[in-house]
C-alpha cells in the first residue's frame, strides 16, 4: 500500500553526518519530520523538488547568541539569519533579563513565537553577572525554576561567575541542579580559565564553553569534557586561531556559535554560513564543516532528532550550488519552504532611564607624579589589558586626547552613582560615543575626549529611553532602542541602516578598525578579563576586585 507523504526532494546530493560524506540519494518528507532517506516504491508525495545535482545539508545551528546584539527582537532576527541557512539557534536572553527580568524573558519567549526560526532559549545564570553589580533586576533560582516547563526552555544559560561556582554558592548551584534536574544541561563561561579551574566546572555538570580564544585553549576545554563552541562574532573573531586544533577524530567535539554579532554584519558577511566558509577556506573538509555546524551543534545542546537528514529527523534543510563556497539557496525549516512573511515587532513597556551626570562627574583628578591604571582594547576582542601608564594631567586633573578617553559608566536603574576611567584604543580626536547597551548591567556607558558632548551623549540617551549614541562637537547622531534599551522595535532593514549611519558619524573622529559599539559595550563587564569599569569604578579581574585608578603598583604589559 502507497503510503502519501508532503515532499520528496530527488536529485540531490545530501549530507550524510554519521559518515561524514555526500550521497547522490533523495529524501522523502511528511509534515516537518524526514520520514525516510533514499528510493521507496511505496511512498509517494504530494510535491517534488528536483534539486538539479545539488548539495543540501542540514539546517545550521548557531550553538551561542545574544539575539539582543543584534540590536533587533527575535521575529526580526529570524527574518535576517533564515536566509543565511540558519534554522536553528540557542539564545541566551541575558541582556533583556539584566533589564526587566522575568518580563524580560517572557517578553522573548512571546516575541520568538512570530518567526519559523526555531529559538531555544537558556535560562540567563547570572543577573546581575556578578553579586556587587548593579542590574535592573536580580534572578535567583526560585524565579528561573518554573520556565523548565516552557518547551523553548533548554537549559541553563553561560555559567560566567566562576567565584560562585568555586565557592559552592548555594544559589548557583541550585540554578544548575535545577537545569539538570528537569533533564536539560548547563553552558559554560570560562574566559580565562585555568585547566584546574574548567575542571571546578565540569564537576559540577557544566558541559559547554565558547570562551576559547585559540587551539590551545580549545584542546584544553576538549581534554577537560567540553563541547567547544568556536565563536565568530563581531567583535571575537577567534575562528581561524582555534581551527588548527580540529580533526576528523575530534571534531565532534566542536560547534560553530556567533555570541555576539550585529545585524549589519551578519547582513553583509553572514552568521553561520560565514563561520562555514572561513572553515573551508582554512582547510577544514566540507563534510566536517557542515556537521559541526549543524549535528554537532544539537548534540552539544541534548537537541533529538535535530541536525541530520535522514529517519525520524525534523525536516530543516538547505539547498546550494558548490562545496567551494556556501551561498544558501533554498531554505526549508520544519518541513516548509521559507518565505518572508510580514510581521511587526512585539513592543516592550520601556523603562525609564533613571541617572544624572554633571560636569564635576566627569572631572578626574589626578596625582602627577604617578601613573594611572587604563583600560586596554585589544581590536577583535572582549578582553582587555590592564595597563598603567602616564597620562596627561593638566592641573592635576586627567586631560584626555586622541590616545587615552575618558570611559563612564553611569548607573541606569536607581541613580546609584557612576564610576570614571580612562580607557586606551578608541582613538577618538573629537567626541564622544554612548549607548545603554553595557554588558551586563547594561548601564549607561559613555567614552570621550570632551566633557560637554557626553555629557550631550548622556542627555540624548535619556531622551530617546535608551539606544545609541554619536556626539561631535555638539552633533548628536541617535539610535533610539526602546525595548530596554537594547533592541529596536523596527524592521531589521531600518535598523541597519541607522546602525550604519552611527558607524558613519563614528568615523569622522576615529579610524579603529573594529566595531566600536559592541566593543565598548564589554568594557564594564567584570567577569571578562582583565580591566573593566562598572558603575562603581575600575574592576580588577585578576585580582576580583575593585582598585583604585591611581596607587604604588608596578608597571603591567
Amino acid at each position: 500500500m502507497t503510503q502519501i507523504v508532503t515532499w520528496h526532494i530527488r536529485n540531490a546530493k545530501i549530507l550524510d553526518v554519521f559518515n561524514l560524506k555526500f550521497d547522490d540519494t533523495e529524501l522523502w518528507i511528511d509534515n516537518n519530520i524526514i520520514v525516510y532517506r533514499g528510493p521507496r516504491d511505496d511512498l509517494a508525495a504530494t510535491h517534488t523538488f528536483d534539486a538539479g545535482g545539488r548539495y543540501i545539508v542540514p539546517g545550521l545551528i548557531d550553538a551561542h547568541l545574544h539575539i539582543e546584539s543584534s540590536l533587533l527582537a527575535p521575529s526580526e532576527f529570524g527574518k535576517l539569519v533564515l536566509p543565511h541557512g540558519v534554522t536553528r539557534i540557542i539564545a541566551d536572553p541575558h541582556e533583556i533579563a539584566s533589564v526587566a527580568g522575568i518580563s524580560g524573558i517572557q517578553y522573548m519567549l512571546e516575541e520568538a513565537r512570530q518567526t519559523p526560526l526555531h529559538i531555544h532559549y537558556m535560562l540567563p545564570s547570572s543577573v546581575p553577572a556578578t553579586p556587587f553589580e548593579h542590574a535592573g533586576a536580580t534572578l535567583h533560582a526560585e524565579a528561573l525554576k518554573p520556565f523548565y516547563s516552557i518547551p523553548e526552555v533548554n537549559g541553563l544559560a553561560e555559567v560566567m561567575d566562576y567565584p560562585a561556582v568555586a565557592n559552592s554558592d548555594p544559589d548557583m548551584l541550585e540554578k544548575i541542579n535545577d537545569a539538570l534536574a528537569a533533564g536539560k544541561h548547563v553552558d559554560g563561561h570560562g574566559a580565562g580559565l585555568s585547566r584546574a579551574q574548567l575542571s571546578t566546572y565540569r564537576q559540577v555538570g557544566i558541559d559547554t564553553d565558547h570562551e576559547s580564544e585559540n587551539a590551545a585553549q580549545a584542546l584544553e576545554r576538549v581534554n577537560a569534557g567540553f563541547s567547544v563552541f568556536v565563536r565568530e562574532g563581531t567583535v571575537e573573531r577567534d575562528e581561524k586561531a582555534i581551527l588548527p586544533a580540529i580533526t576528523t577524530a575530534n571534531h565532534a567535539h566542536f560547534s560553530f556559535a556567533t555570541d555576539d554579532k550585529t545585524a549589519s554584519d551578519i547582513q553583509h558577511e553572514g552568521s553561520i554560513d560565514f563561520s562555514i566558509n572561513l572553515a573551508l577556506q582554512n582547510g577544514i573538509a566540507p563534510e566536517i564543516a557542515f556537521t559541526m555546524a549543524s549535528y554537532n551543534a544539537a548534540k552539544a545542546h541534548n537537541l533529538k532528532n535535530v541536525g541530520a537528514l535522514t529517519d525520524g529527523f525534523v525536516a530543516d534543510l538547505v539547498v546550494f550550488d558548490a562545496l567551494t563556497e556556501f551561498k544558501a539557496q533554498e531554505i526549508m525549516v520544519d518541513g516548509h519552504w521559507y518565505e518572508n512573511k510580514f510581521s511587526t515587532v512585539t513592543p516592550l513597556a520601556n523603562q525609564s532611564l533613571n541617572f544624572t551626570l554633571s560636569d564635576s562627574d566627569l572631572i578626574l583628578p589626578l596625582a602627577d607624579d604617578m601613573p594611572a591604571h587604563v583600560i586596554n582594547i585589544m581590536p577583535h576582542h572582549i578582553t582587555t589589558q590592564h595597563t598603567v601608564e602616564s597620562v596627561s594631567i593638566v592641573n592635576n586633573h586627567f586631560e584626555a586626547n586622541t590616545t587615552f578617553a575618558k570611559v563612564v559608566v553611569a548607573e541606569r536603574y536607581h541613580d546609584l552613582g557612576h564610576g570614571l576611567g580612562i580607557i586606551k584604543g578608541f582613538n577618538m580626536k573629537a567626541g564622544a560615543i554612548g549607548s545603554t547597551v553595557a554588558h551586563d548591567s547594561h548601564n549607561v556607558i559613555i567614552a570621550g575626549v570632551d566633557d560637554k558632548d557626553m555629557l550631550l551623549a548622556a542627555e540624548t540617551l535619556k531622551k530617546i529611553g535608551g539606544g545609541q549614541v554619536v556626539v561631535i562637537d555638539g552633533q548628536v547622531t541617535a539610535m533610539p532602542l526602546p525595548i530596554g534599551g537594547l533592541m529596536s522595535d523596527q524592521d531589521y532593514q531600518t535598523t541597519i541602516d541607522q546602525n550604519r549611519a552611527l558607524d558613519n558619524a563614528f568615523s569622522r573622529i576615529s579610524d579603529v578598525p573594529f566595531d566600536p559599539f559592541l566593543t565598548l559595550s564589554f568594557m564594564a563587564l567584570p567577569v571578562i578579563p582583565s580591566l573593566k569599569i562598572t558603575d562603581q569604578g575600575l574592576f580588577d579581574f585578576d585580582k576580583f576586585s575593585f582598585i583604585d585608578i591611581q596607587d604604588t603598583g608596578e608597571f603591567k604589559s
